[in-house]
């Protein structure tokens, strides 16, 4: 009976102090950056681990806190939004902010000012042979980190469940919100796996790559691989969105916010009174091609407002423009409408095909799956209609 007791008790122990320390579920680069909560994290012997937060910039004060115990060789790095990008995008040195330094109350600690507004990153660094269990901490006025909640498979009363398990083969990539994490899930529903943030996630022919659009702190649009390695900038602009890619997996189509057209005031007089008025600024969006090998970028034909790129095997590239229909372009050829469904321009009230975005091929091309909303979704047409 006692030895009994004492194995019990030696099996609660060891449970209640693994659950002290939580090992660091990413944190190995830029692409999986961890909120700095506090929680504890191993970093392991002459290895680094990241973490992100945002600021509203202003000149606001931040503090960057790491407690590790009597630790020794440790170091503290702040990195600012403008540092990443020109490391990651120019291959310069990284550059910190600021590095850490003891403090009466933490091993290492970072007090400074944040005058740009984005995604900063701290840095721990495990010089030792040993791995070390660290907690950091950002404070800060405008600091935030806030932790994005895991998406849970929402419960639909008129459709059974499927279990853990029994799903589709393959895997998804989707976001939780516009801009937010992009995750990657088995289609039984297993491993679920934070990869990075942004929107628009779409996976290459070979599943080896998701492509991505991000609107800041660098906007534009991104490859990473399946597993969550080698984030990569391809092209730097305004609004990226619908990445698409072509055929053999060596280019990305995708649109982007183009020139503003209209917005002056006109002028004239009329039996000697003069008047003024002004004209509507209206926002162009174009289709732009990206090169995967080197990021070389070329701009593709299309109507004023060009959205959701979708590929044919023979290089046509179909996509929506909602104040005409659904049309296609080639990377080097004129744009043509697209008469998928006939005359695309509004004939009656009860007759809207300009309500068909989103276009998207089938592999072989011989079928087109159309997303068409309700007439609600189309009140503020055609500036919003992507």
């Amino acid at each position: 009976m006692l030895k009994r007791i004492l194995i019990v008790t030696t099996l609660v122990a060891a449970f209640l102090l693994t659950g002290l320390v939580v090992m660091a579920a990413g944190g190995t680069s830029v692409g999986d950056a961890i909120l700095p909560v506090g929680q504890t994290q191993t970093v392991p012997a002459n290895s680094a681990q990241w973490y992100r937060f945002d600021t509203g910039g202003q000149k606001k004060p931040a503090l960057v806190t790491l407690d590790a115990g009597s630790a020794n060789g440790l170091r503290l790095a702040v990195y600012t939004p403008s540092a990443i990008a020109s490391w990651q995008q120019q291959g310069n040195k990284l550059q910190a902010i600021g590095m850490g330094g003891p403090t009466q109350l933490h091993t290492l600690a970072w007090d400074g000012v944040v005058d740009q507004a984005g995604t900063y990153y701290a840095v721990v660094y495990n010089d030792t042979g040993a791995s070390v269990d660290v907690k950091v901490n950002v404070t800060g006025d405008s600091v935030t980190t806030i932790v994005a909640p895991t998406p849970t498979r929402a419960v639909d009363p008129l459709v059974t469940p499927t279990a853990i398990g029994k799903g589709i083969t393959g895997k998804l990539a989707f976001v939780d919100s516009e801009g937010g994490n992009i995750y990657t899930v088995n289609g039984d529903g297993t491993n679920l796996k934070q990869l990075t943030t942004g929107l628009d996630p779409q996976w290459n022919h070979a599943g080896t790559q998701i492509a991505f659009g991000r609107q800041g702190p660098t906007p534009g649009i991104y490859v990473i691989n399946a597993d969550g390695s080698g984030e990569r900038l391809l092209y730097n602009t305004t609004e990226p969105r619908a990445p698409a890619w072509s055929p053999d997996d060596s280019q990305i189509a995708f649109s982007f916010q183009g020139t503003t057209k209209g917005g002056k005031q006109r002028c004239g007089s009329f039996r000697g009174h003069k008047f003024c008025f002004d004209t509507p600024a209206t926002l162009q969006w174009n289709l732009g091609l990206v090169n995967l090998s080197d990021g070389t970028f070329k701009d593709v034909r299309t109507s004023n407002y060009a959205f959701t790129p979708t590929w044919l095997p023979d290089g046509t590239i179909a996509y929506n423009d909602p104040s005409i229909g659904l049309m296609t372009t080639t990377a080097n050829g004129p744009e043509s409408e697209n008469s998928f469904i006939g005359d695309l321009r509004i004939t009656s009230p009860a007759y809207n095909p300009l309500r068909i975005m989103s276009p998207q091929y089938s592999p072989d091309g011989k079928a087109h799956h159309l997303y068409r909303p309700a007439a609600t979704d189309m009140a503020n047409c055609p500036g919003k209609c992507r």
